[in-house]
């Protein structure tokens, strides 16, 4: 989750092999042929790893040995749809449904289908918690069930009990290294950074040859701010696998948060190059939108926004992105009616009704347009409220790092509403965490200066200035700071 819900409608990453590993921890045969077995394993360990060329591979080569193979299906599907080939994903996850639904054996069906029903369009996704339910009863220490119980409790906010899942799951194997990776993320999202790079760094150790460990260490190094340390565990990630195209969007990212937006966008437009032809380049404008609405930079919002509706005008996104378009220029009759269209759509789908995570995403969607709309056209007092509405909405669901968006636009709206303290209220939780994000800087010296406070926004500024000193010439931050340098010399005078 960041600016709004990317991610949604991803594939969900499936844990574990092919092979049905028993209570027992034995292997129960699948296939009368042997060589198909052994594939179907190596390739479902490797989609595991996201090494998916390699993956995809071995698992179509499985199926060429055994064509009833489900246990090749499933992760064969899913990473169809994690390479962005949408194309042969939905004929794939046809075929692995259909597979499944043919397996005689109740516990290896159950299993597959469980697997399958983590998906929100495959046929058994109706049945996924009765499934579970008999399956934590009858297999509770099977590696497939155990993994899709902590996925359930993560899909619906029961942060605590996916924790607990996932450490029920390091107990009965110390180097399940995915482990590692999910309780990093949950410690990352507690705002328990050093646990969570601890986490991480295991993770790492245990799985050395992983793109995977490096990138997800590169995440919590960013939330921190430590974005060239960041930088350089995403270089290692891409240097591990070179397809690990996410790697090369975050380090874009860290490249942008930095002010450097031309090196940014050019790694932004090699990951176009690498995932020409799928699903995947609409996920890099996604990801360059939200983060130059993080980041304040409104003139690259809008020619995005423009780039994102020329190039995928049938997204699910389109109409919410361009209802924004809309706003922002002041066509409010057509913005609502699009924007209407969008949550009405959105919420007659069943991933809005069957999930909890999507349902509450959507729901801070609504509240977020609703907040940006005010900034364009309201009073301050409203859009503090509005602001306010959208961040009350986040707390307890969302981690801080999800909020600090919605944070430092609840605090300018506090400012221009003539309340600095509550605006430095807000932005004090953030700099606590990440003392490098140029907008809530900027934001940070004109709260202090409202407040007459020449020692803090001194420090603010300087921090500001130091933030960035490797930004582009025409870098908006630059010209922020050096408008905000001759006021607070002024106030400095005055004192």
């Amino acid at each position: 989750m960041k600016w709004m819900f990317i991610g949604l409608f991803l594939a969900a990453l499936l844990i574990g092999t092919g092979f049905i590993f028993t209570d027992r921890g034995a292997l129960e045969k699948i296939s009368n042929n042997d060589e198909a077995m052994k594939l179907t394993q190596l390739g479902s360990n490797q989609v595991q790893a996201f090494k998916f060329t390699e993956g995809i591979k071995n698992l179509e080569a499985a199926l060429e040995l055994d064509s009833s193979l489900a246990e090749a299906a499933i992760p064969l599907a899913m990473a169809y749809a994690r390479k962005g080939w949408s194309d042969k994903y939905k004929p794939a996850l046809a075929r692995a449904d259909s597979l499944t639904a043919r397996i005689d054996d109740d516990n290896r069906r159950m299993l597959a289908q469980m697997r399958l029903g983590l998906r929100h369009s495959s046929r058994f996704s109706g049945m996924i918690d009765s499934l579970m339910t008999r399956l934590k009863k009858e297999q509770p220490n099977n590696i497939h069930v155990m993994t899709a119980v902590a996925e359930r409790y993560g899909a619906k906010m029961e942060f605590d009990k996916e924790y607990q899942a996932w450490h029920s799951i390091l107990d009965k194997n110390p180097n399940f290294a995915e482990a590692y990776n999910r309780l990093g993320y949950i410690e990352l999202n507690r705002g328990n950074y050093l646990q969570a790079i601890e986490h991480m760094k295991k993770y790492a150790f245990l799985a050395p040859n992983l793109a995977n460990p490096h990138d997800s260490l590169g995440d919590v190094l960013t939330v921190m701010g430590d974005y060239e340390e960041a930088a350089r565990e995403y270089r290692t990630s891409v240097a591990v696998q070179p397809e690990f195209y996410t790697s090369y969007i975050n380090l874009g990212k860290t490249y942008l948060y930095r002010g450097m937006i031309k090196s940014g966008l050019e790694i932004m437009d090699q990951v176009h190059e690498m995932v020409a032809g799928t699903t995947l380049g609409r996920k890099v404008d996604q990801e360059l939108l939200t983060t130059y609405l993080a980041m304040d930079m409104l003139p690259e919002v809008g020619q995005m926004t423009q780039t994102f509706l020329e190039r995928y005008p049938d997204d699910e996104m389109a109409e919410y992105f361009q209802a924004i378009r809309l706003a922002h220029l002041g066509q409010w009759r057509k913005s609502q009616a699009l924007r209407d269209s969008c949550f009405t759509y959105w919420r007659s789908q069943d991933f809005y009704r069957n999930n909890q995570t999507a349902r509450h995403n959507i729901d801070l969607a609504e509240k977020r347009f609703e907040a940006y709309v005010a900034d364009l056209a309201d009073q301050p007092s409203t859009r503090v409220r509005k602001w306010n509405i959208l961040v009350d909405g986040m707390i307890g669901a969302l981690p801080l790092h999800h909020q600090f968006h919605a944070r430092v636009k609840l605090a300018c709206a506090y400012l221009d509403n003539g309340e600095p303290e509550k605006s430095r209220e807000q932005l004090r939780p953030i700099l606590e965490v990440n003392n490098r994000l140029v907008p809530a800087l900027v934001l940070a010296v004109k709260t202090d200066l409202a407040l007459r406070d020449a020692k803090q926004a001194r420090l603010a500024l300087e921090q500001l200035k130091w933030s960035i000193q490797q930004s582009d010439e025409d870098y908006v931050g630059r010209s922020q700071a050096a408008r905000l340098e001759e006021l607070v010399i002024e106030l400095e005078g005055s004192s």
